[in-house]
């Protein structure tokens, strides 16, 4: 794996973050009136399910170095206590342990099984993994289940405007390539 491999799972995790802080939730605070503890739209999530579904087990250490810097730039040093730690680790290892899970079941959705990626049965995994998340997160810290649901929502609904984004990306190349093709042809 090339350096720059082993870098981009953590710069898309820090820019999703960074997109879900500094416009998502700002956006969503204004139209609904209200500021509420959590986004509607978590795109780090997606990133999180997407790694998993191309580098399984490995995406837990190439989304480490992203999701530590990411948490530092939104909680500081003070944000580092044994739940943080407990949270980042669950986060990073609930994903490719719900594909793993698939795949035992008969189910095998990591990409290296797929000829042509879909992106339903990613969104099937990552929703599970969502919720599984969300409630070790609350076994844990005892948090509240309304909470828990904007978590659950947020990650659910990052991950389907992530999946069609690039679902319709995909689309767009292989209408191109047909394209060229009847051209060339």
């Amino acid at each position: 794996m090339r350096a720059i491999e082993f870098c981009i799972p953590s710069l898309a995790y820090i820019f999703g973050l960074l997109l879900t802080t500094h416009i998502v939730q700002p956006v969503q605070d204004w139209a609904l009136g209200v500021e509420v503890f959590g986004s509607l739209l978590f795109f780090p999530h997606a990133v999180r399910v997407l790694t998993a579904w191309l580098y399984g087990w490995k995406s837990i250490f190439l989304l480490m170095p992203g999701v530590v810097l990411g948490h530092y730039m939104i909680l500081g040093l003070p944000g580092f206590t044994s739940g943080a730690a407990i949270g980042i680790i669950a986060g990073l290892v609930i994903v490719p342990l719900t594909f793993e899970c698939f795949k035992r079941c008969g189910f095998d959705f990591f990409a290296t099984a797929m000829h042509v990626p879909k992106f339903i049965p990613v969104f099937l995994v990552g929703s599970f993994a969502s919720i599984f998340n969300a409630a070790i997160f609350n076994g844990f810290t005892g948090g509240q289940s309304f909470a828990t649901l904007i978590f659950v929502i947020g990650d659910i609904g990052g991950l389907f405007v992530v999946c069609l984004f690039l679902m319709l990306i995909m689309r767009r190349q292989r209408t191109a390539a047909d394209s060229q093709r009847g051209v060339a042809g």
